[in-house]
């Protein structure tokens, strides 16, 4: 059906007569349920919860009330204000985090020089273990020679090595890998204090200097009289 709008005629007669509402109500428009433009100093219950425009006696636009929100869009919305509630928190949670470590590194070091020392001596620490470590190794592999050549001579004189040297075998060959995959722990260790250190050491110059400028900033403003 066509949509149709009242007339200015049409306006003024429910301006005057107002429904026999009170003089000088507010007139509201809406939009049936055939798509037609009605107007009103009352809007019938079944269009109360649709979108509505209020209008002056001189036919003037006065006002807009939207439409109420369907149960989805309420749910999109506390679900959309959840969201950035908990992602203020989130920020405001790495902040305090920060600001932690920032106290903690200032309180930890005071100058770039004791970061420096700090982080090769943790490195100096880790390689230790791993040179320590990789001697077991290789005197784990002649030891897991040793057997194997026993196990080979054996053989040769048609003996069978029998099941405990196959256990030993195998017990020395899980001892290498164990100590082998310390090593390769301590190395990732060792790349990790690296990137850490190179952190802490960037985010001191960065305070350092941010202080420096501060100080530097106040010493240049004049006294207050």
């Amino acid at each position: 059906m066509r949509r149709q709008f009242l007339l200015p005629a049409v306006l003024g007669a429910i301006l005057t007569a107002g429904y026999g509402a009170e003089v000088g109500a507010a007139i509201k428009c809406w939009v049936n349920n055939d798509g037609v433009r009605e107007c009103g100093t009352v809007v019938p219950p079944e269009y109360a919860q649709q979108e509505q425009t209020e209008i002056s006696k001189g036919g003037v636009t006065t006002g807009k009330i939207e439409r109420a929100k369907t149960p989805e869009e309420l749910e999109a919305e506390r679900q959309r204000a959840a969201a950035e509630a908990q992602a203020k928190a989130e920020a405001e949670r790495k902040t305090q985090e920060q600001l932690a470590a920032d106290r903690k590194l200032l309180d930890t070091y005071t100058s770039e020089e004791d970061i420096l020392h700090a982080r090769e001596s943790r490195l100096a620490d880790l390689e230790s273990r791993i040179k320590i470590t990789n001697n077991h190794i290789e005197k784990l592999n002649r030891n897991l020679s040793e057997i194997v050549q026993q196990a080979a001579d054996m053989e040769k004189r048609g003996e069978a090595p029998g099941e405990n040297v196959a256990k030993d075998i195998e017990n020395v060959r899980g001892q290498i890998k164990e100590q082998e995959q310390f090593v390769a722990d301590q190395r990732a260790e060792q790349d990790e204090v690296r990137r850490q250190f190179d952190s802490d050491l960037a985010r001191y110059r960065e305070m350092k200097t941010r202080t420096g400028a501060a100080q530097a900033n106040n010493a240049t403003k004049p006294d207050s009289p």
